[in-house]
């Protein structure tokens, strides 16, 4: 008969009472050297998914897709002459190869315009600077937007819309595609390429409509399946404000239309963090979520990208090819990560971490409700100096006073376009941190996950660095909470996997509940108070260290207050305005400010930083035009100096054709009751230690049973 022991925990925010059962006999726990990517037998991919190539040969079994690049010069050589039959001989090709298409419909480069287009029309052609001294190719464009060429090339669309092809289903995705510097035709531009296509007649307000008028030709043709399609750009388009304001929405068009999204750089690992047209955002503390509510998400539509920059021909863009592994495993994760369907793959994509692959392939398309499994990817990387944490599909980690946890096994790599001088490298792992009385990590299953209590296999990959034990402490269906079963870290300093089976996991939200953070809570931190001093700005500039870029200024719409003002210069760093404020450790504080953003490309946003410029909390102003109300809670893990930091233009913001003011008010610091900072915290199990030792996670599983 087992030992019961039945306590009440006196959980002041949840009021909750569970038992806690001391088992005699546990489900044992095995430990594997090295990654374990497995899933349920019979797991399979989901139909609309695939790895794709954009060769003709399926030279993988793991390639379901070739993605066919056919020139218009091919299939409309003449005025009203068109050879679909070419078209319809590769797809059925692909199909006897075990292949579905996607289908490319180049009408930019030079080498695709049909010489009677050429010869009518006479389209200016453009030499497009190369992106780098060392890029093995070159690129023609022609001006696309001229009248004859753009009417040409929708009849020839029309035409295609015509034959059936697209609602085929052998036919999986279509691109709609744009203009760019790299291929011709992705979607974007640099200032060099725009001054050259201003010389050519291209002005905001026709770049714009031609971008808008792409969409409804090739939604038109392929009319009832538009969520094949593939839109090419998240967010607005161009190196000035006017090119911006033209194209902004441009997404959200396409997507009342019906369409998908393309993204083209998830293998330069950090993109898409912060991009609505994704339904991607970092919050103020640095997690990085997906919102599975966003249209192409919830109703399965096309969401792809290209992971396939790997070998010795991309030396020139990553560095050593033999340090790919990583960037490879962290891309892919981040694929999925974004809810991705579709990816372009290359042959040396599908030579590194082939377990990864398999994974990816197995999983990718997948939402909530019929996931295998549910997973995080502990590890910290730097998005425009702010910290963004961990890599999450439907299981979080989350830190709460006791499971503080802190990031660990840095990885030096390659620079990346979008890191700053000093972030050349990542964190791939967090650990516990129990010189600090921090003995766990927090997780949180997705409720349409794990809508009920069931059967579980947890997966935790780790690296065993010091000796010390390590269990799970979780609630079953009835309510009781469990302990399982002991891992014992030998401090080999080898990467590890240890699999738990538990007989029933409930995602009961009960945790935390240890007794630090029992005593966290009890804490009071007494009255509210703003620790930012001459906050309105009464006294001038006194207590802050202003650059002349901000400006105190009269604020317009309330007679005798005031409010700081940035106006933009191009610069070599962004400039902040700063002041220094003191925090107690393990003080829940609220940030709060209105930001207005009265620019174009600017991100202007307040800042809490340590003295070692590690970011506590970032607040974003979102909106333009208009005043904005941003608020972020953290706790201050030392006693010590912080920065209140103003950035008008964006810390680390260095888009193209950034301009205009930025505007500051009403800033608050207080201290608020640690019940209110937490809230109700719904956390579902904790990884625990007893030490000696801290335990170094890189990722955590939690798997369904087989079916």
């Amino acid at each position: 008969m087992h030992n019961r022991l039945m306590t009440c925990v006196g959980l002041a925010l949840a009021g909750v009472c569970v038992g806690v059962r001391a088992q005699n006999t546990l489900q044992p726990v095995t430990v594997k050297e090295g990654w374990d990517w497995s899933l349920p037998s019979g797991t399979a991919p989901v139909p609309y998914s695939g790895f794709v190539t954009w060769g003709a040969k399926r030279y993988h079994p793991s390639i379901t897709v070739s993605g066919i690049h056919i020139r218009w010069k091919q299939l409309n050589p003449a005025p009203g002459e068109y050879r679909w039959d070419l078209l319809r001989k590769r797809i059925e090709a692909n199909r006897k190869a075990g292949m579905r298409t996607g289908i490319h419909l180049n009408g930019v480069e030079r080498r695709g315009i049909p010489d009677w287009v050429m010869e009518t029309h006479k389209p200016v052609v453009f030499d497009v600077p190369v992106l780098s001294e060392n890029q093995p190719w070159r690129l023609q464009n022609v001006a696309a937007w001229n009248t004859g060429v753009e009417t040409a090339y929708h009849e020839y669309l029309q035409a295609f819309g015509r034959t059936g092809i697209p609602q085929s289903d052998d036919v999986v995705y279509g691109y709609i595609h744009a203009i760019s510097p790299s291929r011709g035709e992705e979607l974007w531009m640099r200032p060099v390429d725009l001054k050259m296509y201003e010389e050519a007649g291209l002005t905001p307000e026709l770049f714009g409509r031609w971008l808008r008028h792409r969409i409804d030709a090739m939604c038109e043709a392929f009319r009832g399946v538009e969520h094949k399609l593939a839109w090419m750009g998240s967010g607005p388009v161009g190196p000035t404000p006017a090119y911006r304001a033209a194209t902004t929405g441009l997404a959200e068009y396409a997507f009342s239309r019906g369409a998908g999204i393309r993204g083209g750089g998830i293998d330069f690992q950090h993109g898409l963090f912060e991009a609505s047209a994704w339904g991607s955002r970092v919050t103020a503390v640095g997690y990085a979520e997906v919102d599975d509510a966003h249209p192409t998400i919830a109703e399965g539509r096309f969401r792809g990208d290209e992971n396939e920059e790997y070998g010795k021909y991309w030396e020139w863009r990553f560095g050593p090819a033999d340090a790919y592994d990583y960037r490879h495993r962290i891309s892919s994760l981040r694929a999925l990560q974004m809810r991705q369907n579709f990816q372009m793959v290359s042959h040396a994509t599908l030579k590194l971490n082939p377990d990864v692959n398999a994974y990816v392939l197995l999983t990718q398309g997948r939402r909530r409700e019929n996931s295998p499994d549910a997973w995080v990817y502990l590890r910290e990387c730097s998005l425009r100096g702010r910290p963004v944490k961990n890599i999450e599909r439907w299981l979080i980690q989350r830190d709460y006073p006791g499971s503080l946890s802190e990031p660990s096994e840095r990885m030096d790599r390659f620079k990346l376009y979008m890191d700053r001088p000093e972030h050349h490298h990542d964190f791939d792992a967090r650990r516990t941190n129990l010189a600090d009385g921090q003995n766990g990590l927090l997780f949180q299953l997705d409720r349409a996950f794990w809508p009920r209590a069931a059967a579980a296999t947890v997966k935790v990959t780790y690296m065993d660095r010091g000796q010390t034990r390590w269990w799970l402490r979780y609630t079953d269906g009835q309510g009781r909470l469990l302990k399982s079963a002991t891992v014992a870290n030998v401090g080999d300093g080898q990467r590890k996997t240890a699999t738990f089976a538990l007989p029933s996991l409930a995602a009961s939200g009960v945790f935390p509940q240890d007794a630090a953070f029992r005593d966290w809570l009890s804490g009071d931190p007494g009255e509210p108070v703003n620790v930012v001093k001459n906050v309105a700005w009464s006294k001038g500039d006194a207590e802050w260290e202003r650059p002349d870029l901000y400006k105190i200024v009269d604020d317009p719409e309330r007679p005798g207050q005031r409010l700081v003002r940035f106006a933009y210069q191009r610069l070599d760093d962004t400039v902040h305005m700063d002041q220094m404020v003191a925090l107690k450790k393990g003080t829940a504080y609220r940030l709060t400010a209105q930001i207005r953003n009265d620019g174009n490309g600017l991100r202007p946003g307040i800042r809490i930083g340590r003295m070692d410029w590690s970011t506590v909390v970032y607040l974003e102003a979102e909106r333009v035009g208009a005043w904005e109300d941003v608020t972020g809670t953290f706790t201050a893990d030392a006693d010590s100096m912080f920065r209140l930091q103003l950035f008008g233009q964006g810390r680390g913001n260095y888009a193209p054709g950034i301009s205009g003011t930025s505007g500051f008010r009403k800033i608050a610091l207080e201290r608020v009751p640690r019940a209110e900072f937490v809230g109700k915290p719904n956390m579902d199990f904790r990884l625990e230690t007893a030490g000696p030792g801290d335990v170094t996670v890189t990722m955590v599983r939690v798997i369904k049973p087989g079916r």
